[in-house]
Order: structure tokens, then C-alpha cells, then sequence
């Protein structure tokens, strides 16, 4: 496969990828403890992608991370 091709090597990311990332999303604010408007809900999302681009990809791992950064 062509590197530039490869989503690995240009930022995107898979399904299950998304599916993770969106349900860490999902987990953490409906749980109601984090109060978000527009500008909170897209740097919670920067935060969620960010770590899981530097490695953490366990979703409980992830909830742990932000709900500590975040309170």
C-alpha cells in the first residue's frame, strides 16, 4: 500500500477507531458531570483524539484521563 495512502500515516482513522473515540465522547458526558457548551464539547473531542493519537487507545483508560483532567 502506498505510505500516503495508508490512514495510519495521514491522520485518519478506522471505524473501530471512531467507535472508540465516540463512545469515550458518549461516556463522559453523559455522565452529566461535565457542563458543555460549543467550545467545551470540541476541546473535550481535541482532548479524547489527541491522547488517543499519542497511544492511550483503552476507552477506560481514556474516561479516567479526562474525567480527572476535567474536574
Amino acid at each position: 500500500m502506498d505510505v500516503l495512502r495508508d490512514p495510519a500515516h495521514i491522520g485518519m482513522f478506522e471505524p473501530q477507531d471512531l467507535e472508540v473515540l465516540k463512545g469515550v465522547f458518549t461516556r463522559l458526558t453523559a455522565a452529566g458531570t461535565i457542563d458543555l457548551d460549543e467550545a467545551r464539547s470540541r476541546s473535550l473531542a481535541r482532548s479524547i483524539i489527541t491522547l488517543y493519537r499519542h497511544g492511550v487507545r483503552d476507552p477506560d483508560r481514556l474516561v479516567d484521563v479526562l474525567q480527572v483532567e476535567r474536574s
